[in-house]
C-alpha cells in the first residue's frame, strides 16, 4: 500500500472543495455522474485511500468539461440524492479528523 503524505491529503482535498464551489459557481445541485464521482471520491477520503479519491476526481474533471448529454437516460434513483449540503459535511468532518 502507498503511503499518503499530509500534503496529498491536503491537496486532494483542495480538489474536492474546489469541486463544489464549482458547482456553487454554477449555481446548482450536482448531476447524476457528478453526484456519483463526488460520493465515491468521500467515501475513499473517509476510508484513507485518496489515491482512489484522486482518480474519481480527475474523472470528475473531465464530466464538468463535457457538455451535458441530453440525450442521456438519468437512472431511477431510489435513495436520497447527496447535495452539496452532505457532501460538505463529509469534508468537514474530514478536515476535522486531518486536523
Amino acid at each position: 500500500m502507498y503511503r499518503v503524505t499530509s500534503q496529498f491529503k491536503a491537496t486532494v482535498l483542495a480538489r474536492f472543495a474546489a469541486a463544489l464551489h464549482q458547482l456553487d459557481d454554477w449555481n446548482r445541485e450536482p448531476n447524476y455522474l457528478e453526484e456519483e464521482r463526488l460520493f465515491r471520491a468521500l467515501g475513499y477520503m473517509k476510508r484513507g485511500n485518496f489515491k482512489l479519491a484522486e482518480a474519481e476526481l480527475k474523472e470528475l474533471s473531465g464530466v464538468f468539461a463535457s457538455p451535458p448529454d441530453k440525450n442521456a437516460v438519468v437512472p431511477l434513483i431510489t435513495r436520497e440524492r447527496y447535495t452539496k449540503a452532505l457532501m460538505r459535511r463529509g469534508l468537514a468532518q474530514l478536515r476535522g479528523e486531518a486536523a
